[in-house]
């Protein structure tokens, strides 16, 4: 997303990327592309991208029009062009979010809940102060990561199997996917695999999904520097030790603090400073 008018002019908010929908079982790719308007002409909210055979390459159809109005699907064998879908005289379905109080200290609504309401409140200057405490804790966190030598993974997401032969070849264009396997037999089976991944409905709590949770694994050389303007989701802001980890020679009864290099049979356990979650992490060759 994008920001136009911020010196001048009315402010405007643009999309502008690509998207993918791909459908394995037939063999179809849905390529859009949500386009930003030029300098000198264009439109703003269009949008362009084609449905093709993605074993042969085909192009089977073509789309465009406007995301935010009209927009058409036209068959490029027999020509024929017709309106997809209308979003001027579609009915407006508003989100469904769980209560603040429900929600994690890092879950984007009620991380930046503060910051919104002072835009909506045109206070720019508190707008800024909240978006800076924000920024500041970030990369407070993300420098205590570099000097315990700790690597940062999403918790609700994976990095890409791509490359040839991989189990996600054709895949590399996206950075992240979700860590979890939604291929149930019925639409309500993946419903219920969906809502399993971490809390959605009002009432869910992370003690009733069975999502993955927080990864960090230990680097053998120290990551490269933080960046000034890191703003990550979804991560834990300290790093707890487990009980009783008060870091003698390993044992069984004593786990690993982080910051150690994992030794075979003996598991690091952490403590998730969101949802008090106990975590093991073993070296994967044991």
């Amino acid at each position: 997303m994008y920001a136009r008018g911020i010196l001048f002019g009315k402010m405007k908010y643009e999309l502008g990327d690509h998207s993918f929908v791909r459908c394995p079982e037939n063999g179809l790719v849905a390529d859009i592309e949500f386009k930003m308007k030029g300098y000198f002409g264009g439109t703003y909210n269009a949008i362009g991208g084609v449905i093709k055979n993605e074993n042969t390459g085909e192009i089977l159809y073509e789309l465009s029009g406007m995301w935010s109005g009209e927009m058409f699907v036209k068959d490029m064998v027999t020509g024929k062009k017709e309106v997809l879908f209308d979003a001027t005289h579609a009915k407006h379905t508003p989100p469904t979010v769980r209560p603040l109080g429900e929600q994690g200290e890092c879950e984007s609504q009620k991380l930046w809940h503060k910051t919104v309401i002072a835009i909506k409140e045109q206070n720019h200057e508190a707008a800024t102060d909240e978006k800076t405490k924000i920024e500041d804790r970030q990369r407070e966190v993300a420098a205590k990561r570099q000097q315990a030598g700790t690597e940062w993974h999403p918790k609700l997401f994976r990095k890409v199997r791509g490359g040839p032969g991989g189990s996600e070849e054709g895949e590399e264009d996206l950075d992240w996917i979700l860590a979890a396997n939604i291929d149930g037999p019925t639409p309500e089976a993946m419903s219920q695999q969906i809502l399993s991944v971490a809390p959605i409905l009002r009432g869910q709590t992370p003690q009733n999904t069975s999502g993955p949770s927080t990864q960090i694994h230990q680097q053998s050389a120290p990551p490269p520097p933080a960046s000034n303007d890191l703003i990550d989701f979804g991560q834990s802001d300290n790093l707890t030790s487990a009980p009783g980890d008060s870091r003698p020679p390993p044992s069984k009864d004593n786990p690993h603090d982080l910051r150690d290099p994992l030794e075979p049979g003996y598991p690091v356990k952490r403590v998730d400073t969101l949802t008090s979650d106990l975590d093991e992490f073993v070296d994967a060759k044991t």
